[in-house]
């Protein structure tokens, strides 16, 4: 599952210490103190560039570490580039001798180019719970296992903060959701041709900033109303009702995010029309920097 972390809405060290806060917080509902975790550490060099001690990874611990192990491995975002390797550092601790507040914080200060920073990439491997988390910077993080019904009870607990542009997909893997609600090629066709000619018809360049407030419409059966709603509100879309007429209640949902990516969302919530009522379709409102 991938839960997103900093919001667009916020800015600098508001965003930041919202990043910060979310990811502490999944990590304290997945992590218990005595869970046995394999802390994981990459980086990544040139072949001709200078590997680091691992005493660097120290900083990270309460205790001194023991059977600290290491080994080399292709790079690991193009194994056949061969001018760079990955460098891999593992030990094996409790979950309570991590410093994981210092952690996180080093792994958002990358991207703000803030000391400390984490000099690589971080994993935890929660070999008590089989649970891998993965925060891979400020914007997000990801938890994995072998076995999803281990993922369902952060699914249940942390719904709001999964990533929508994922959400779909995240649902049919877990059998919630918009599970079982499905896009024909031709809807899919009709949607995308629709999506392209508004788009160009806004004359708004994806090339430069290209954020904007975009409202989905929706008409919902009375009988079914409220469960939409429900389920609209564990996104990060805005629900709001219009009016109510002949049994049927008009929507919108709302969210400020790059016309760009226009097509994740109308995906997602013609699904949610499809599964309570009829997806109207969309508008938008440019934001003042975009205007011309």
């Amino acid at each position: 599952m991938r839960f997103e972390l900093g919001l667009a809405k916020l800015k600098d060290e508001v965003y930041r210490r919202e990043s910060l806060r979310r990811a502490y917080v999944i990590y304290r509902s997945i992590f218990s103190p005595e869970d046995d975790v394999i802390f994981i550490h990459r980086t990544y060099y040139r072949i001709d560039e200078k590997r680091f001690s691992k005493i660097r990874l120290k900083r990270f611990f309460i205790t001194s570490l023991e059977n600290l192990r290491s080994c080399i491995w292709p790079y690991e975002f193009d194994e056949s580039d061969e001018e760079f390797y990955t460098k891999e550092w593992s030990v094996a601790v409790k979950a309570k001798e991590i410093r994981m507040p210092y952690v996180l914080e080093c792994i958002v200060n990358d991207d703000f180019m803030r000391k400390p920073n984490s000099g690589g990439r971080v994993y935890l491997y929660n070999q008590t719970k089989g649970i891998l988390f993965h925060m891979y910077d400020d914007r997000g993080c990801d938890i994995f296992s072998a076995n999803k019904d281990t993922l369902l009870p952060f699914y249940h607990l942390h719904r709001k903060w999964i990533l929508d542009y994922n959400r779909y997909q995240i649902d049919h893997l877990l059998d919630e959701g918009l599970a079982g609600i499905n896009e024909t090629d031709d809807e899919r066709k009709v949607r995308s041709e629709l999506n392209d000619k508004k788009v160009i018809d806004s004359r708004i360049n994806f090339g430069q900033n290209n954020t904007c407030h975009i409202m989905h419409h929706f008409e919902v059966p009375f009988v079914n109303a409220d469960k939409f709603e429900k389920e609209i509100s564990f996104t990060s879309f805005v629900i709001r009702r219009s009016s109510i007429m002949n049994d049927m209640v008009t929507f919108s949902a709302a969210k400020t995010e790059a016309l760009a990516l226009i097509d994740y969302q109308t995906h997602l919530m013609s699904m949610y029309g499809k599964k309570y009522g009829t997806y109207i379709g969309w508008s938008y409102e440019r934001l003042d920097q975009n205007k011309e």
